[in-house]
């Protein structure tokens, strides 16, 4: 097990995620791994910005990310530090996209045939992850995080109808995650793009969503060389 920063949608504030890596680094005394969970910034930064993030992962191999719907793909799988869809590590997996892209970035899902892929491994696999981060959530955990959002912002009419709106469509990523914890049915689950920080069990799973640009340090099942 690894104490690793986990950091929440950040939206291109690459400044604010230097600063929650060093404020966790600084409460554990140490260098630590890392795993931001989408909506990184990749499409959105400058030039100058882009090759920023480049260098910082370049150089700092321990600090990992995952795709969002507000990232771009092909630039984000050129960086150093992105963990593809799928990718399985210790005991971990990883799963970026979702649906909704920001207009210009084009396809933020999972295509369908990388989906199909990653079931049929998971279904074959002598032994199943215990851990899950992904950028979204399952439908009926969508739903739930939509419900207490909705609820908090009774009032509010402009904010309350989208995130409702949104738990009552099934897009083919929550679709698809809502097949994964079939399959795997994790310890644990942690997920961003609902910039709500949020807690829930289900059956022997709990999930843990994050708050924008939150951070907090949680031992892993995966080895910090890895």
């Amino acid at each position: 097990m690894t104490p690793t920063i986990l950091i929440g949608d950040i939206h291109a504030d690459f400044a604010a995620a230097k600063r929650l890596i060093a404020h966790e680094e600084a409460r554990a005394g140490r260098r630590l791994p890392s795993v931001q969970v989408g909506d990184y910034g990749f499409g959105h930064w400058s030039p100058a910005e882009r090759r920023e993030v480049g260098m910082f992962h370049a150089r700092n191999r321990r600090h990992r990310f995952l795709r969002g719907n507000h990232d771009r793909l092909e630039d984000a799988q050129d960086c150093a530090g992105f963990l593809p869809d799928g990718t399985v590590i210790g005991g971990i997996l990883f799963l970026g996209g979702a649906d909704g892209a920001f207009p210009g970035i084009g396809d933020t899902e999972i295509g369908q045939d990388e989906m199909d892929q990653i079931l049929r491994d998971l279904q074959q696999a002598q032994s199943r992850p215990s851990v899950i981060i992904s950028h979204d959530a399952p439908q009926f955990i969508a739903e739930r995080i939509a419900a207490e959002i909705a609820h908090a912002s009774t009032g509010s009419g402009s904010v309350a109808r989208p995130a409702m709106a949104e738990a009552l469509s099934t897009s083919r990523t929550r679709a698809f995650l809502t097949e994964v914890f079939a399959i795997v049915q994790p310890r644990l689950w942690i997920f961003g793009h609902w910039h709500h920080a949020w807690a829930y069990d289900e059956s022997n799973t709990h999930f843990r969503a994050m708050g924008f640009q939150e951070a907090f340090t949680v031992s892993l099942p995966w080895l910090e060389t890895e």
